[in-house]
């Protein structure tokens, strides 16, 4: 197929003039429905309210709730205004959130009340008077908050505002201008945002479809959090592009609700990590004839055990679900498996380059390429980021001068241009299809008097990719109870990089010039958790 160069605004415009009356987005949490001329109204009249706020061409707004429609609609609103999209984990600690909303300079906030109760509201009031950017806070909400406006004056804004403002700005947009700021852990400990265009989103969102054969007559399951790329990108924007059906179960991750509505809506589509699979094939009420609708599909974020693999194959019937591989920084999808591979190619590659990608593999000292089945870091080209968000000196290293992208993660490539991972370059956990930085982690330990060393590594794991232990020396006289250690971190980072096992020891092993091991610690690890 031939590279799209437009806009995600344009291309919502066509799609729902094409799809008039097609079923869109559905919550069926909340009960929302909306067919694509319904769809189209709405994100029209939410983007003339930020107009009529203020929110125009290049403005950077966070957006941070869990999965409702109001997410994806006021994504879609801010791309047709030019706006930079910055999503939020719905989980982010006070740090990162103010780290994110300072560093991205950001100008307004779209929010929930909270997961819970309000929690959102009073760490967001808390920002405000520190974050000097910070104009604009909208709340996805019926209620008024001091100096805070509800959805539902927004959209009021909206049907006031005249529709020649906002064609005036969609004009004024280019497919290559920015789109979102995604923040990726970075080895510092800080994240790092990620710069990504309109052309990078919607190609890769095309690219991949295609592959998996992805048309305007399926139904997407979508429950991964929309805050991340799988989520908005790889199956939202994509599916939409697609002029599909874009089915959400529930706000956060909920194996009953999901399996009551991939019967209900009649999923054509599942996408998720392993361990989300096996979460709502392991469930009591799972039963596969209500599974029938379900064919296709994307698997990402973790190696898919053989298992699962061929019991979702052969078993439940998904034939065409596929494997696939990406970064942040690639706009997402780089690799991906063919929905009739054979299922020992599902489970022990992860497909090969999309049409719009260039991939190959590197000696991680020299540069050089390497031959076919050889090990080295993995190297892509093609709708990569525009860069990392005021790091300079980080974009020249991700990216060489030749414009390859240096993903840090080790592999092979056969004759025929499968790639299988084999490893990271750096240290750098992937969990669940979270990235880990053990840095990150281990300064948080660090801030316990007790602690002399902290040392945190992942281990391999047959569901989740990895698994994460941290091992730390105390220091003399000390005594901490691990129960106490695990509270303190838990208290300062986001529950999916909480390392899962605690250890205090006397030593770590290491070279003679004194460089810790970790890889012996992690066989070690794997020994004692998975093994023991």
């Amino acid at each position: 197929m031939e590279i799209v160069e437009k806009t995600i605004g344009q291309m919502l415009g066509e799609i729902a003039e094409k799809y008039l009356n097609r079923d869109a987005l559905i919550h069926t949490e909340t009960g929302v429905r909306y067919n694509y001329g319904l769809l189209s109204w709405e994100v029209d009249r939410v983007a003339k309210g930020f107009i009529k706020a203020g929110i125009l061409k290049g403005a950077k707004v966070a957006l941070w709730a869990p999965n409702v429609p109001e997410w994806i609609i006021s994504f879609l609103a801010l791309c047709k205004t030019g706006a930079v999209t910055i999503p939020i984990d719905p989980g982010a600690v006070r740090d990162d959130l103010h780290f994110i909303l300072e560093q991205s300079e950001c100008s307004a906030i779209i929010m929930a009340r909270g997961l819970e109760v309000e929690e959102y509201v009073d760490m967001i009031l808390y920002e405000r008077d520190r974050i000097p950017s910070l104009e604009n806070i909208f709340v996805i909400a019926d209620k008024s908050y001091p100096e805070m406006i509800p959805w539902t004056e927004l959209t009021a804004m909206g049907d006031e505002a005249g529709t020649s403002a906002l064609q005036e700005i969609e004009d004024t947009i280019s497919p290559e201008d920015p789109v979102a700021i995604m923040y990726t852990s970075g080895t510092t400990g800080n994240p790092k945002g990620v710069v990504l265009d309109h052309l990078g989103l919607i190609n890769k969102s095309m690219f991949s479809t295609e592959r998996q054969g992805v048309t305007h007559e399926d139904r997407l399951c979508l429950f991964f959090p929309l805050f991340h790329m799988f989520g908005n990108t790889c199956i939202a924007l994509a599916g939409l592009l697609r002029g599909a059906a874009v089915i959400m179960p529930c706000q956060t991750f909920d194996p009953s609700a999901i399996l009551a509505a991939i019967y209900k809506e009649k999923c054509t589509a599942i996408y998720g990590s392993p361990s989300m699979l096996l979460a709502l094939v392991d469930h009591p009420e799972f039963q596969k004839k209500k599974w029938k609708s379900v064919l296709k599909g994307t698997i990402g974020g973790a190696p898919c055990p053989i298992e699962l693999m061929r019991k979702l194959v052969e078993d439940i019937g998904l034939s065409d679900i596929a494997v696939a591989y990406g970064i942040t920084e690639t706009s997402s999808w780089i690799t991906m498996t063919n929905p009739g591979d054979p299922i020992e190619l599902r489970i022990s590659t992860i497909g090969t380059s999309l049409a719009c990608n260039e991939v190959k593999i590197v000696d991680p000292g020299s540069g050089e390429d390497l031959p076919p089945n050889t090990q080295g870091e993995l190297c892509t080209r093609g709708f990569l980021m525009k860069e990392y968000y005021k790091m300079p000196a980080a974009t020249v290293a991700a990216i060489d001068r030749d414009g390859w992208f240096h993903t840090g993660d080790l592999g092979e490539m056969d004759e025929n241009g499968y790639v299988r991972i084999t490893g990271r370059v750096k240290d750098v956990i992937l969990r669940d299809g979270v990235e880990i930085h053990p840095v990150e982690v281990e300064e948080i330990i660090y801030g316990l008097n007790e602690v002399s060393e902290a040392q945190v590594f992942g281990f391999p794991h047959p569901e989740k990719g990895q698994e994460v232990a941290a091992w730390i020396k105390v220091k003399e006289g000390s005594n901490p109870s691990l129960i106490a250690v695990a509270a303190y971190v838990k208290d300062h980072i986001d529950i999916k990089k909480m390392p899962q096992y605690f250890k205090i020891v006397t030593e770590f092993p290491m070279t003679r010039s004194g460089k810790v091991q970790k890889f012996k610690m992690a066989d070690m690890a794997q020994k004692e958790y998975m093994e023991g």
